[in-house]
Formats: C-alpha cells, sequence, structure tokens
C-alpha cells in the first residue's frame, strides 16, 4: 500500500487526543476580611506571653548565678576534664559563660516567637500550629515554676502560662479560623 493511512481511531486510543472542552473557569479564593477581633486579642496576649517568658528566663538566669548547685556543677566537670586541660579555668568563666549562653538563647527564642506572631498576624495558617507547640513548652514552664522559690521566675512563668491559654483559644475561635482560611467554614 502506498497512499495515505488511516491513523487510526482517535478517541480512544494511544497518541494525541483531540482537545476538549475547556471546563468551567476555576472559582476565585474567597477574599480575607478585615482582621477579627480574636485575632487581636490572640496577637495581644502573645505580646504579653513573650514579655513575661523572657522577664522570667532572665531572672532564672540571674538567679543561678553564683547558686550552689552552680558551684557543684563546675566542680562535676573539673573532676571528669581527667588529664585534658580544663575548658574553663576559673568559675568565674563558667558562670559568665552559661549566663552569656542563656540570655543570647532567650533573646533569640523571643525574636523567633516574634516573628511567628508577626506573620499570625498578617494571617499566615501554619503559625496557629507553630504558636501552638510554643504555647505547649509555655504551659510546661509556667508548671515547673510553682516549684522555684524565687517570685521573680515564678510570677511571669505562671502569668505568660495562663495567657498562653488564652491565646492559643482566641486564635484558633470560628472567626479567627474564617480569617486564616477564608471558605473554609461554614
Amino acid at each position: 500500500m502506498t497512499g495515505p493511512q488511516w491513523p487510526g481511531p482517535v478517541w480512544p486510543g494511544p497518541g494525541p487526543q483531540p482537545p476538549s472542552w475547556p471546563g468551567p473557569p476555576p472559582a476565585p479564593k474567597p477574599e480575607r476580611g478585615p482582621r477579627p477581633d480574636d485575632v487581636k486579642l490572640s496577637v495581644q496576649l502573645w505580646i504579653f506571653v513573650i514579655v513575661c517568658s523572657t522577664i522570667a528566663r532572665i531572672a532564672e538566669a540571674l538567679s543561678v548565678r553564683g547558686s550552689r548547685e552552680l558551684r557543684e556543677a563546675y566542680a562535676e566537670i573539673r573532676k571528669t576534664d581527667g588529664d585534658r586541660p580544663p575548658v574553663f579555668q576559673t568559675f568565674e568563666s563558667f558562670e559568665n559563660t552559661l549566663f552569656t549562653m542563656a540570655i543570647v538563647v532567650t533573646v533569640l527564642v523571643a525574636i523567633g516567637v516574634c516573628v511567628l506572631v508577626y506573620l499570625n498576624w498578617l494571617g499566615q495558617a501554619w503559625t496557629r500550629i507553630a504558636l501552638q507547640l510554643v504555647a505547649g513548652f509555655v504551659v510546661m514552664f509556667g508548671i515547673l515554676s510553682f516549684g522555684t522559690d524565687d517570685p521573680l521566675v515564678a510570677v511571669p512563668s505562671i502569668l505568660a502560662a495562663v495567657a498562653v491559654v488564652g491565646a492559643v483559644i482566641a486564635g484558633n475561635s470560628r472567626e479567627s479560623l474564617e480569617y486564616f482560611k477564608p471558605g473554609a467554614t461554614s
């Protein structure tokens, strides 16, 4: 056979398919409404939590300076050094290093949580879950602070734990969920 060949079945079959009719246009994303009061309250409570937690952690770092427990930890480190040269020549260098590390970590964590709260303010839905994880740690520190004798550590930690519960509840209200995911709730 030398002439043009029949192309074969067009539908259904392998090979290129004929163009189909276009489907309906995609539904437009629902517009995000104004920021509800619950989101504003949640962000305000988170700011309070950040301030209280930072005060509590700095007070804790200050209360540990020169304590008997810290001196015992330094003595234990000196005993386990063995033949190696000691990492910390004096107790003061050990104490200053731990204090500086505690302050730096506290400030970095506070900055990280501030970024999460700001993104929450902007309406990023995933930040609610990240902040709920942070809230678990805040509540844990609040519960553990009942065992301390220092009121500068205990009071801000307990206040932060109570406020963070309110922040999570306000951040998960129906109005907040509608703000974070427009059209998802009915």
